[in-house]
């Protein structure tokens, strides 16, 4: 090969290796661009959120975020746009995260106010807007979280600008709610659409009087029905930030029951007398109500038997076999000796059919 082939030869060698630098260039550069919009992450570490807390292990049953609370991502420009209700606790991407009663997560306790937000970013991105938002006064706990539970009262705009690792910022945290309360911060990404969605789960403290508040007290006691030995109550349901736990019942004064649903049946009563009850509702958080306007019912006379009448069923008395009652409405037959032992409960009655 003569001078001028290898002079060419060489030439084009290198040309192709020029080439191939510029086109690595080229994917590296787009290999960072690509790497700078899809490793944004980051959660609030204080006060802690639901995820982070799923972190730590005082949240269970959370799904994959148990080992990433940095993911929890959706699409952005909340509430405009972003996940659906119910949905945006999880970013509309970890159902585990959706579940909503009022005691399902663990909650931070909070005292209104000024407070700190600290978020803990993994991988910080280009952002546009950082934004809180808290459940309204009369926000009901026990259904899915939506938009129109929420209000917004705290936001900082950043203008395209990346933030460092460890993002604090300040919020007047509102001081005319207390009890079980969501707030719900979000960071939103500049340049891809996308936002990040945290979840705290509060005990909110009103900052004026330092007491959560508490249930409401339950209405309307009154007596469905009555017999020889028993009154059977009802009232209307109480209602609280935290949800209602149960109710507590007390007749003259003593604590004779607890149920979890507005009414109850007094039982082992004695004939012919009148007992005052009063009630109590006790949300999950433990705060208890003002009891209720004192309600006074009394029960059956009991009426002599006629030759062949049964009688109702008294917890008091001594029954041998072959004794006949009423319960309910039904016929029992004793099998043998019994006393305080209820019929269609106890194996020593048989239902007469």
């Amino acid at each position: 090969m003569d001078n001028v082939g290898l002079r060419n030869k060489l030439f084009s060698k290198g040309l192709s290796l020029l080439f191939m630098l510029a086109m690595m260039l080229v994917a590296g550069a787009a290999t960072l661009v690509f790497a700078e919009k899809a490793s944004a992450h980051g959660y609030i570490e204080s006060p802690a959120s639901r995820s982070y807390l799923c972190k730590t292990g005082q949240n269970t049953g959370c799904g994959q975020i148990q080992w990433e609370p940095q993911s929890v991502e959706g699409i952005g420009s909340f509430p405009q746009s972003g996940p659906s209700d119910g949905e945006f606790t999880g970013a509309g991407r970890y159902p585990e995260l959706y579940a909503q009663t009022a005691d399902r997560w663990t909650k931070v306790t909070l005292q209104g106010g000024q407070n700190a937000f600290t978020w803990n970013l993994t991988a910080p991105h280009s952002t546009a807007e950082w934004k809180y938002y808290i459940t309204k006064k009369d926000w009901n706990p026990n259904k899915p979280l939506a938009r129109a539970d929420l209000e917004l009262f705290c936001s900082f705009q950043d203008g395209g600008k990346r933030p460092p690792f460890t993002v604090t910022q300040s919020c007047n945290v509102p001081t005319d709610r207390s009890g079980y309360h969501i707030i719900l911060a979000v960071w939103e990404i500049a340049d891809t659409g996308m936002a990040f969605y945290q979840a705290i789960d509060v005990n909110l403290i009103n900052t004026g009087t330092g007491i959560i508040e508490k249930p409401t007290v339950p209405g309307n006691v009154t007596s469905v029905s009555q017999t020889a030995t028993s009154i059977e109550l009802s009232w209307t349901k109480s209602v609280a930030s935290e949800g209602i736990k149960q109710y507590d019942v007390y007749r003259d004064g003593s604590h004779v029951g607890t149920v979890e649903k507005p009414s109850f049946v007094d039982k082992g009563l004695t004939a012919g007398t009148s007992y005052t009850y009063t009630i109590k509702a006790v949300d999950a958080a433990g705060n208890i109500s003002e009891e209720s306007v004192p309600f006074a019912a009394s029960t059956k006379e009991k009426k002599p038997e006629a030759p062949g009448e049964i009688a109702d069923w008294d917890s008091s008395a001594v029954y041998v076999q072959g004794d006949r009652v009423l319960y309910n409405g039904l016929e029992f037959v004793a099998k043998w000796w019994t006393k305080g032992e209820e019929p269609g409960k106890a194996d020593v009655w048989k239902l007469v059919e």
